[in-house]
Formats: structure tokens, sequence, C-alpha cells
């Protein structure tokens, strides 16, 4: 029986691409927390929509099934500095509020931020308790009414927050 050279190199071509996505995945889930280190992942940049009583959109990054069959919401971030946002808790409360009416699962009332440094180095994981449901339409609600003029615009409690804002005109209305 001859051996095909070609075949032999295909096979070990193969054997050594599947031996490093499997460290790749395993360096991923070392990333995750404790939690969801076991947990089934069921989707990956996939956008839902919630219609009712407001329409929301969101793509969430990564969704998994945790033991007790909940899904938990985990959003990758790169960033210089290791710390979480308030608009990461509106982004992923967004994101819970449209997953939970497009499939009609429980989804976890807290989330995981995954931050990386922009070299790769430290990666660090953070819960974040989500909004309600309630809070997250009152918010969609409000942001539609500034949208057509219908509310006047309250300035935020941190300055720094309209200095770096791109869409945003300054204004000069006193704090709330």
């Amino acid at each position: 029986m001859r051996i095909d050279p070609a075949a032999v190199i295909g096979v070990g071509a193969l054997a050594l691409v599947l031996w490093w996505w499997r460290c790749k995945s395993d360096q991923r889930r070392a990333r995750l927390p404790p939690e969801l280190r076991s947990a089934c992942l069921v989707y990956a940049e996939r956008l839902f929509q919630s219609t009712e009583p407001v329409s929301i959109s969101a793509r969430v990054d990564r969704v998994y099934r945790n033991a007790a069959s909940v899904l938990v919401l985990v959003e990758l971030k790169t960033r210089e500095t290791n710390r979480t946002y308030q608009s990461d808790v509106i982004e992923l409360s967004a994101q819970r509020v449209a997953l939970m009416a497009h499939t009609g699962d429980v989804v976890a009332d807290y989330a995981y931020i995954v931050i990386e440094r922009p070299d790769g180095l430290r990666t660090r994981c953070h819960q974040l308790r989500l909004m309600s449901h309630v809070d997250v339409i009152s918010l969609a609600i409000r942001r539609g009414k500034l949208f057509a003029g219908k509310v006047e615009p309250r300035s935020t409690c941190s300055p720094g927050l309209c200095r770096k804002c791109a869409f945003v005109r300054p204004c000069d209305l006193p704090s709330r």
C-alpha cells in the first residue's frame, strides 16, 4: 500500500489547524467568569429586536446559556482603562429587552463586560446589574421624544461627557 505524501501533509495541516483553534478557544474561555467557562455559547454577533411598546434593536456580542438554563449576555470591549460605564449598562439592558422579546427565553438581570487592552494584555471581566425592563422602555420613549423635539434635553451631571460627544452641540442648560 502506497501512502500519498500530499494526503499526509493535508491531514497534518488539518490537525495543526484544529489544535490551534482549540487552543484559541480555550484562551477565550479563560477570559470568561467561572460561571460561563463551561456554559454553552448560544448566540454570537446576532441582531435581535423587540417591537412592543417601542422598537428596540440590539446586536449582541455573545450570549451563553448557564447551568440553570438562563441566558447571560457578554459584551467584549477593547479599552485602555479597566472600567465600565453607565452606557455599558444601557447597551446591555437594551440587548436584554430585545433578546427576551425576540426569543421568549429567560435572560439574566446581570451581564458581563470583558475588557481587553488594545495591546492584548490584562483581560478583565466585570459583572453589571442591568436596568429593569420598565426603565429601558422609559429611556427609549424619552429618547424618541427628544429626537421629535417634544421634551427638552437636560445637561449631564458629568460635563466631560458633553465635551467628548460628537453628536451633540454644547448646551448652556443648567443641571437638573
